[in-house]
């Protein structure tokens, strides 16, 4: 057929047509589906979300940082008396350890024991002036009683002569004789009197040179004493200074002994948790003001822990207490509190052995059978202080804390956000299983959780607030 002819034409026509009208029908069905298609849609599948329970916090609240272990007394030694070194025991060379009493230095004696032998003489000699001045002193009152009865005599004939030249039987004369005996004796009496007194005077002024050679004599023999530099305490010797033969001024430092019977730890506590330390010990800030109670600590319980670092399954423990303030006020760099933890046994050390992850039994272990002997001064330990709970502590593990301190609670499938945590420490529990998982320390009152609660933990997407979610336990 050509497809110049009517019949051709025609045919082409139709084709066309039918070719449009069957892209517009597959276009309308593309379009617009059946009612019964869009009734049927399927509900929107709700998030999932791994969750763990909020646990109560049991025992005492632990606040860890670092210190460093200071002694307690260094203790330097000086010459108290001049002199030229003639011993010196080995024990006073620098790291040897030295008990109470140990002598360790002599001064030449001879100066100062010729000292005390001067005196003594001199004591002795005071002595005798004395016992000479009271056998005198004993005299002149015996003197003095024969003087008042020659007194009275002589008074008494004066009185017998005046009652008898109104008889006329004595002349004036004789009378005045009298009275001039009797005068006389007035006199001597009145000397011995004044001598008496004299007497007593000279025995106060030897008896107070007398108390001054004592004074002399007590320097001499303390002098002599010194001569000999003893250990004042169980100490260990970290520096000597002089060597035997040499000459030393008084004054001049000998050695220093470090005080061994207990070490303190430096450490530095921030704001937040000295305030749990206040807690504990019912005092307020508020209360704090001029008196004493304002500048002391509480002293509270405190375990020291030293690690070697190539024995990282073994922990060496040691027990002290909470002491003082290390000055007043904050660091100006650090902004914390320096503290003082006391450690009053430093030979008692105890051991912690960890195997596969888990801490054994902590037991005493000498220094003979490998243990560390004590606590000494430069050891960079971890300080805990062991805080009693003032209210109802919460753990929340880490991961299920977010940016701003918020966590996700679930509550009957729903989500709820708790922002602006107080966010105490963050402590690491072992497992029956030995694995470590770290918690937060909150408060319950202030954060407004209760034990049980379920918070959300990762792996997690979008999450909205009051949005419906289903659980799954991790724990």
């Amino acid at each position: 057929m050509k497809r110049d002819s009517l019949s051709g034409q025609i045919v082409s026509f139709v084709i066309s047509a039918l070719i449009v009208l069957a892209g517009v029908i597959g276009f309308r069905t593309l379009i617009y589906k059946p009612d019964v298609q869009a009734s049927a849609k399927a509900e929107p599948t709700k998030p999932l979300v791994h969750t763990e329970a909020i646990r109560a916090h049991e025992g005492s609240l632990d606040i860890a940082v670092d210190g460093i272990v200071a002694p307690f007394r260094e203790i330097e030694v000086a010459a108290e008396v001049a002199g030229k070194v003639v011993f010196k025991d080995e024990a006073c060379n620098g790291g040897r350890f030295v008990t109470r009493g140990t002598r360790l230095l002599k001064v030449d004696p001879r100066d100062y024991d010729l000292a005390v032998r001067r005196l003594e003489n001199q004591l002795e000699q005071a002595d005798a002036n004395i016992e000479e001045l009271q056998v005198e002193i004993s005299n002149t009152n015996e003197l003095i009683k024969l003087a008042e009865d020659q007194v009275k005599l002589e008074q008494n004939e004066v009185a017998r002569l005046a009652g008898l030249i109104q008889e006329k039987i004595v002349t004036d004369s004789t009378l005045d004789r009298a009275k001039q005996v009797e005068l006389t004796a007035r006199n001597n009496l009145v000397q011995l009197r004044n001598q008496l007194q004299l007497l007593n005077t000279r025995q106060r002024r030897l008896q107070s040179a007398r108390e001054l050679v004592v004074t002399d004599l007590e320097k001499a023999k303390l002098d002599l004493e010194r001569t000999e530099i003893l250990a004042a305490v169980d100490g260990v010797v970290i520096e000597d200074l002089v060597e035997r033969d040499s000459f030393v001024q008084k004054g001049s430092p000998v050695f220093t002994i470090e005080d061994t019977s207990a070490v303190e730890v430096k450490c530095r506590l921030k704001m937040e948790e000295l305030y749990w330390v206040w807690r504990q010990a019912g005092h307020d800030f508020k209360s704090l003001n001029g008196d004493s109670a304002g500048y002391s600590i509480p002293h509270i319980p405190v375990t020291v822990r030293y690690q070697l670092a190539d024995r990282k399954g073994t922990l060496y423990e040691w027990q002290g207490v909470l002491s003082r303030f290390d000055g007043i006020g904050l660091d100006e760099q650090t902004r914390t509190v320096p503290c003082r933890v006391l450690v009053d046994k430093p030979r008692d050390v105890k051991v912690i052995n960890k195997t596969n992850g888990a801490a054994n039994k902590a037991d005493r272990v000498p220094a003979s059978e490998g243990g560390l002997p004590a606590l000494v001064r430069g050891m960079y330990v971890t300080v805990t202080f062991h805080v009693d709970q003032p209210s109802l502590l919460l753990l929340i593990p880490e991961r299920a804390v977010q940016p701003g301190k918020a966590v996700w609670l679930v509550s009957d499938g729903q989500l709820n956000e708790r922002r602006g945590l107080d966010l105490i420490e963050l402590i690491r529990i072992q497992d029956v299983h030995g694995d470590e998982q770290a918690f937060w320390l909150v408060e319950a009152s202030a954060a407004q959780l209760a034990a049980g609660e379920r918070v959300v933990v990762p792996p997690f997407g979008a999450l909205r607030d009051q949005e419906a979610v289903r659980e799954e336990a991790s724990r």
